[in-house]
């Protein structure tokens, strides 16, 4: 264990770990700083043996009730609210009041995709939220957004030249006012960066010789990160950089982890001094990348240990609607349509 100093009770902000069960499909919510503030008080009065490291975590049931069978195991978060995928589109969702509003259909093209990514995010210059959705082929994407405000859809006219990587996350990170994906661009790996309020691309560059074996896109606490690993027989390989300094290539720095892993994810959710990880989808562990030590959580529901997860974010809880109807009526006044 680590110095009992460090385990300080953390300010209940109300927000709640989400993620899916990889194996039932099944979305589920936990209160990670009540299951930590009650273990670090164990810790600091000396009850080492009372310690229990098993979470159990609570389903929203009624979000797989209302999909049903077409319900796609990916959810991102924004805030206050969550968006899941379906065989029908996408769907908005509070998970406190379960209030649900499905997302239109996207605008139609002519054009054949066979590529595709999306991303949900809050635009602050116009204060709603935005779907981004991305339909590729060999030629490049066409990205279109729905407005919160609109209740509608906005094709951007324009082809941008990027193609989607092998292994590549179709759900986009949210930083900085931008939704981004790892893509290629003339057989070269690079960032993209769809910002919220310009609704216009840009470009980030990932870490020096980042361009072989696999490498996967995350976000550690306000950073990016990625995650690079090979297991070619001729070179086996891992690497975990993050960005330090938004936008700059030269802040790119590698970073320590002390377990074994390839495909390495930050959950959203952190706390001085630690960050939980997902190691492989499989295994959450608590890091403190101060003195490198770690614990493992493991998370029990109904059915059993969960040993596979799918999407992983954060919300706060909170009763705010998905649609503010005073704030609807003075966009309304403010000329939008």
């Amino acid at each position: 264990m680590e110095d009992q100093g460090q385990f300080k009770a953390i300010e209940d902000k109300g927000q709640r770990l989400v993620f899916t069960d990889h194996a039932r499909k099944r979305l589920y919510a936990l209160d990670l700083v009540q299951f930590l503030n009650h273990n670090f008080a164990l810790v600091r009065n000396n009850n080492v043996d009372d310690l229990d490291f098993v979470a159990k975590p609570t389903e929203l049931d009624f979000v797989h009730d209302n999909i049903g069978s077409g319900w796609v195991p990916v959810v991102l978060s924004c805030n206050s609210f969550l968006m899941c995928r379906s065989d029908s589109g996408f769907h908005l969702i509070n998970p406190v009041t379960k209030e649900w509003k499905k997302v239109p259909k996207t605008p139609i093209t002519k054009m054949s995709f066979s590529w595709e990514l999306y991303g949900f995010g809050f635009d602050d210059s116009t204060n709603q939220y935005k779907v981004v959705e991305g339909k590729g082929c060999t030629d490049g994407f066409v990205f279109s957004v729905y407005a919160s405000l609109t209740d509608s859809w906005r094709k951007i006219e324009c082809l941008f030249p990027y193609k989607q990587t092998r292994v590549c996350r179709k759900d986009g990170m949210v930083l900085n006012g931008g939704v981004h994906w790892l893509v290629k661009r003339d057989e070269s790996l690079v960032i993209i960066s769809f910002l919220l309020a310009e609704e216009e691309i840009r470009e980030i560059q990932v870490p020096p010789n980042c361009s072989t074996g696999t490498v996967e896109l995350s976000v550690f606490r306000d950073r990016l990160c990625i995650t690079s690993f090979s297991l070619s027989p001729r070179e086996t390989y891992n690497e975990f950089w993050v960005m330090k300094e938004y936008g700059v290539r030269d802040s790119w720095t590698k970073m320590e982890f002390g377990i074994p892993y390839h495909r390495l994810l930050h959950s959203g959710f952190w706390t001085e001094p630690h960050d939980l990880m997902l190691v492989d989808a499989t295994l959450l562990v608590m890091c403190n990348f101060d003195d490198k030590s770690f614990w493992i959580l493991s998370i029990l529901h109904e059915f059993g240990e969960v040993d596979g997860f799918g999407s992983m974010g954060v919300y706060v809880e909170s009763l705010k609607p998905l649609i503010d109807q005073e704030q609807l009526e003075n966009s309304k006044d403010d000329g939008h349509p």
